[in-house]
């Protein structure tokens, strides 16, 4: 867990104080962080909370590949963690927007806390705002990647920019595969596809949640390209692993716990796996219940307790609990075989039973 991880406590605070003054490199002459303070008055405690997975995940990279690991975590790394963690930010006010998602992380999501802070505004209001906001969230990922990079040499600054590239294009196509497999209404001759659910996953959540930080972290440190491909190799089970667990939050989890509505993506009617195992193991009148109530409007307790009920019953969140523990064993066969230390490898083995075994 992460509380065998030393120094996760350290990061946390780090990236933490920096996520209190997000905007510091984005000012000028012309701008000022009261602006844009002001501009997200309404808004900022999203950014505050969260479980830091993301900048810890870059350290976990970093002292794979021979960072130093000391009470006095660099500058470089820091800035790095708070770059992932407000492209994170940016990244799920504009998802909550596209979902029409109302809370996130126990808060009102970002267009409805601006709606609320300007009643006369509305809907339209409210969605605008939010997205010029995630806009801005990602200009300050930016500049804390410009601030992490500052003086790197010439392999290891195209090293970080080809992975941090790559991770915002991904999340994009990720996306896109996300709301197109949602366009789609569920029928017999058009059932959910457990394929088409794992591809979502592998670009739009395992890469950037779990792959793209371990990778970057390492590339900060200078590792070779070698040891990058053995991390992939690593992580890339372990970040599918890591939204198995999320999307079973998102059918399962208690919103005191997940800071979002227990059922949340059935009436979002995300294509998870858990629905394509559940179509493919429940029987006609579950599918038909399925078909019927899946990401349908104002769905009632007892309707989601069904839902929740066919998954279950059929066999279907078990089956995919299975899978999820099979992702995380292929992890750790493949960090068992990484030449690293002992006491390195035991603290990436924590990082991945934090991602999975978690409430939230």
């Amino acid at each position: 867990m992460i509380e065998e991880i030393p120094l996760a406590d350290e990061i946390r605070t780090g990236v933490g104080h920096r996520l209190n003054h997000p905007w510091q490199h984005c000012t000028s002459a012309a701008l000022s962080e009261k602006q844009l303070d002001d501009f997200s008055d309404s808004t900022i405690g999203l950014l505050l909370r969260g479980k830091r997975f993301r900048a810890i995940g870059a350290y976990i990279g970093w002292i794979a590949s021979g960072g130093t690991v000391s009470p006095q975590i660099p500058d470089c790394l820091l800035d790095l963690g708070t770059c992932l963690e407000l492209f994170q930010a940016s990244a799920i006010v504009h998802d909550d927007i596209i979902d029409e998602a109302r809370i996130r992380r126990g808060l009102p999501s970002a267009q409805i806390a601006f709606m609320t802070s300007s009643p006369a505004g509305g809907p339209k209001f409210g969605e605008s705002a939010a997205i010029l906001w995630g806009d801005l969230l990602f200009a300050a990922a930016n500049s804390y990647f410009a601030s992490a990079v500052k003086g790197l040499d010439s392999a290891r600054l195209q090293a970080l920019g080809q992975l941090y590239v790559t991770m915002q294009a991904e999340v994009a196509y990720g996306q896109y595969l996300d709301l197109f497999a949602e366009s789609r209404d569920l029928t017999a001759d058009v059932p959910p596809s457990k394929e088409s659910a794992m591809e979502v996953i592998r670009h739009k959540t395992a890469r950037y949640s779990v792959v793209i930080p371990i990778l970057i972290g390492a590339a900060l440190a200078g590792a070779t390209p070698d040891l990058l491909v053995k991390l992939e190799d690593f992580s890339t089970p372990l970040g599918i692993a890591y939204q198995l667990r999320d999307d079973d939050l998102g059918i399962f989890g208690s919103q005191e716990l997940t800071g979002k509505p227990s059922g949340d993506d059935i009436c979002a009617g995300k294509r998870t796996v858990q629905l394509a195992v559940a179509w493919e193991m429940t029987d006609d009148e579950g599918r038909e219940y399925l078909q019927r109530y899946w990401g349908a409007p104002d769905l009632t307790p007892p309707i989601l307790s069904n839902i929740q009920a066919i998954i279950t019953g059929s066999g279907a969140r078990a089956a995919v609990a299975k899978l999820m523990n099979q992702h995380l064993n292929q992890s750790q066969l493949i960090l068992d075989a990484l030449d690293v230390p002992l006491e390195i490898k035991q603290q990436l083995c924590a990082f991945g039973s934090a991602l999975v075994n978690r409430e939230n």
